[in-house]
């Protein structure tokens, strides 16, 4: 097998996170590249906890469909996943002998997997390495039944338990060696191995999207983060903690959200690139300061790590529902730029961008992320960070602090921007309207003319063709328009339909706001059947695209709302009965 997912259940405590992160460490190391994603309960201590995992010999953009091995350990905790950890008919089930469920009547709603496999895990930890050793066992089966990570993860494991004592990792050790042990003694009916990597041992990066995006903040020149914890986002702040203070930076968890912007929007006035995370209940209380920034036109990126709402909603499972909210919260007219990542790998190229375009057109700028991606680890080829330029704000000049003007009108709507401390550089920044000097202003004149300026400096990021990216024949009669994580579903259903002779294209906008119109027309130009395909309810990219061009009838909305992730063999369904539906008809296929 050239491609393995495996997703695995239990309750906490059961180290089903350990044994995903055991398994991605030591195939990353092996060569492969890999993908680990993990989904809790939403309880603050203990419940249910998955991890899904897929293995391949080549680059990977989504944590794949149908699982190939499943493993449970305790029924109720790896029903409650549904959709997230799907059973099928290829899928080699192992279970814990305990639950006393028969193998040929597991609680899986009339699907029948290829094999299923009782194994007492929890009898071989006890004796071989204690109670707590039930993910060593695991390991062990899945290393002995499927090659994968013999030695690796052995290594791995020595690496992360040998400060913790030689009884500890001798214990783990021989939990490891029983699971192994049981699979050579219980072969499967068809054997599965995983084909050789592809890639050099020790070639390849593993990290999550959240340490990413930190990184990507401090190489694009980011000395200050003002924040505070929430979920799914909190990594963030915890990694420039971490190491932002070896740069001359700082770090502060304030007191709430509404603190941790402010203090982000006070340390660039400073003149300082600064930055905050968040996921969308944060998001709300920080509206109100990022309306601030909009009309102080001051540089700020703010990470939203979406996640299930509204309200608290699902607050450990990833969604696309904060589109709007990332565009349009907050009162008066002000926009401001949004992005998005679409893995974790690109986290790094779109933080910089976002920290370029913030200082550019001296403006707040969204970031958004999901849960997906931000908490999921993933193994890709190394880059340069240091291949990316940056950009720093515009500073006035000697003559432009002779009668210096903050909000100078010009024809880009970008003016100089002082900071504290410069010789005649003084001015007022505060959320009144105010004239181009700092002065407040009731002026319906002047306020006109001020949210043209701010609107006017934007108007160049609609023609930025390098924040979108083209998959595909860019005249094929099929389209997906795709962004966030779902972006990576669709670029392996672009891969499979094409494999089967389909010509279609993809769409990836990492641009979400200001909308590029013109880009959009383009791609919609040669389509006779398409899809925005995105994980939400309301299908908020496909609304906002109707808000700005006339979207084709025969290009439709495909969503689904989180905790409920789409595969990429389902896509390929839909464009396979658009393109059977092209061939037997001039008239564009009618969406169900």
């Amino acid at each position: 097998m050239d491609d393995l997912v495996i997703g695995m259940a239990g309750a906490g405590g059961d180290g089903i996170v350990s044994i995903g992160e055991s398994l991605v460490s030591s195939a990353a190391a092996d060569g492969y590249f890999a993908i680990m994603t993990k989904s809790f309960g939403s309880q603050i201590r203990g419940g249910e906890s998955s991890c899904r995992l897929r293995l391949s010999t080549r680059p990977l953009y989504n944590p794949g469909g149908t699982l190939d091995i499943a493993v449970a350990l305790n029924w109720e905790d790896f029903m409650r996943f549904g959709a997230e950890l799907p059973v099928g008919g290829q899928t080699v089930v192992i279970y814990e002998a305990k639950t006393g469920v028969d193998p040929a009547r597991l609680p899986l709603e009339g699907v029948t997997p290829a094999e299923s496999l009782a194994v007492p895990i929890a009898d071989l930890a006890k004796a071989h390495g204690g109670d707590r050793s039930k993910n060593m066992v695991v390991l062990g089966l899945i290393a002995g039944w499927f090659g994968i990570g013999r030695e690796s993860v052995l290594a791995g494991m020595r690496r992360k338990l040998s400060k913790k004592g030689e009884e500890v990792l001798a214990a783990a050790e021989k939990a490891f060696s029983a699971g192994q042990t049981y699979a050579a003694a219980h072969p499967l009916r068809k054997p599965r191995v995983l084909a050789p990597a592809t890639q050099p041992a020790g070639s390849l990066l593993l990290a999550d999207g959240n340490d990413i995006c930190a990184m990507g903040a401090i190489a694009a020149g980011c000395r200050f983060f003002g924040g505070y914890p929430i979920t799914p986002s909190t990594e963030i702040m915890q990694r420039l903690g971490r190491d932002i203070w070896q740069f001359g930076g700082a770090v502060l968890q304030a007191e709430d959200e509404i603190a941790g912007i402010g203090a982000a929007v006070g340390a660039s006035y400073a003149g300082v690139k600064s930055m905050t995370a968040t996921s969308g209940p944060g998001m709300s209380l920080k509206t109100e300061v990022l309306g601030l920034a909009t009309i102080a036109e001051l540089p700020l990126v703010l990470v939203n790590v979406q996640r299930g709402g509204p309200s608290t909603g699902l607050p450990t499972k990833s969604e696309q529902s904060d589109l709007f909210q990332g565009g349009f919260s907050g009162h008066g007219d002000g926009l401001r730029p949004g992005l998005a990542v679409t893995g974790v790998a690109d986290t790094f190229a779109t933080t910089v961008g976002a920290f370029n375009i913030a200082e550019e057109y001296q403006t707040p700028v969204v970031l958004l992320s999901d849960q997906d991606i931000a908490q999921r680890k993933e193994s890709f080829a190394p880059f340069d960070p240091t291949a990316i330029p940056l950009v720093n704000r515009l500073v006035p000049t000697e003559r432009d602090l002779q009668n210096y003007r903050r909000f100078l009108f010009t024809d880009s709507g970008v003016s100089p921007v002082s900071h504290p401390g410069m010789a005649g550089g003084s001015y007022l920044a505060s959320g009144i309207e105010h004239s181009e000097s700092g002065a407040p202003t009731s002026s319906g004149q002047m306020h006109e003319r001020m949210l043209a300026k701010r609107f006017r400096k934007l108007d160049p990021l609609r023609k930025r063709r390098d924040l979108f990216e083209l998959v595909g024949d860019a005249k094929a009669p099929l389209g997906l328009i795709a962004w966030g994580s779902i972006a990576g579903v669709c670029r392996e259903s672009i891969a499979l339909a094409q494999a089967e002779g389909i010509r279609a294209k993809l769409l990836i906008p990492r641009l979400l706001f200001p909308v590029a119109e013109e880009i959009y027309r383009e791609f919609l130009g040669s389509l006779r059947a398409g899809l925005v395909v995105e994980q939400s309810y309301q299908g908020q990219l496909y609304r906002l695209l109707r808000m700005y061009i006339d979207v084709p009838d025969k290009v439709v909305s495909l969503t689904r709302p989180g905790a409920n992730p789409f595969r990429p063999e389902e896509i390929v369904d839909r464009l396979r009965a658009f393109s059977l539906a092209l061939q037997h008809s001039h008239q564009p296929p009618v969406s169900e």
